[in-house]
């Protein structure tokens, strides 16, 4: 299993916000690029970054930024998601050398897009399933759809994505615990054929640990690296048993 670690930006500061509330937002670096170079030098499998003022706007608004830090990252892979709504960001992202490009809001919203998307950049483009309750949030979480996660997860799947990023909104920030059952029952419907990554919520190594046994590909961890909570060596050690 492989650890991304997260770099939310808004306002072009590093940030974290807790269950995706912008009234509940705490401040780690003001350079995000400090933040890249710092889990880059602990070892990071990958970096996740979310542009939280374009996921509010869908104007990619750290396109810029964002592109920094990719080329920071060098041969370590980079996912980007927020704000994600048409063909052309992801193309975007992509070539400003993105690994992978993030698709939420616009999963729920244009469904096609998410099949020209993988068609059009096999392997590169992954889905944001947000979920609140069960179904799943949009619009930088601030709305409910009727859309259940796992229809989204069901569709993006095939649709030909290459991932799909599953967040529990209620879990996100708060260091408690990743929702585990619904994780599972995502790997157990569908990772045979595609990878599921779990985020939101991971407090402790066991959480890791927990989540590879579980069959997860990938896990997003944010706020526990940057209180120190977790470091990314162990982290690393805990996906890989």
């Amino acid at each position: 299993m492989d650890i991304y670690a997260a770099i939310d930006i808004r306002g072009g500061k590093c940030v974290n916000l807790v269950q995706g509330d912008f009234a509940r937002e705490t401040m780690f670096y003001e350079d995000p690029r400090e933040a890249a170079r710092f889990f880059l030098d602990c070892g990071t499998d990958w970096l996740h970054i979310v542009d939280l003022d374009a996921a509010r706007s869908a104007a990619r608004v750290h396109h810029t930024l964002v592109a920094e830090i990719i080329d920071l990252a060098g041969s370590v892979p980079v996912q980007v998601g927020g704000g994600i709504r048409t063909l052309q960001a992801v193309r975007e992202v992509l070539d400003a050398g993105a690994a992978r490009a993030v698709i939420g809001t616009a999963a729920v919203r244009d469904p096609n897009l998410v099949h020209a998307a993988a068609a059009a950049h096999p392997g590169q483009v992954a889905v944001g399933v947000d979920a609140r309750n069960g179904r799943v949030a949009i619009e930088a979480w601030v709305e409910d759809s009727s859309v259940m996660a796992t229809d989204l997860t069901a569709m993006a799947t095939d649709a030909g994505a290459a991932a799909v990023v599953y967040t529990d909104v209620n879990r996100d920030g708060m260091l408690g615990q990743p929702n585990f059952e619904a994780t599972a029952e995502l790997v157990q419907r569908h990772g045979n054929r595609v990878d599921v990554i779990a985020s939101g919520g991971v407090h402790s190594l066991d959480d890791v640990s927990r989540l590879a046994n579980l069959g997860a590909a990938g896990v997003i961890i944010g706020r526990a690296l940057y209180t120190g909570a977790v470091t990314l060596a162990d982290a690393r050690r805990a996906a890989r048993g």
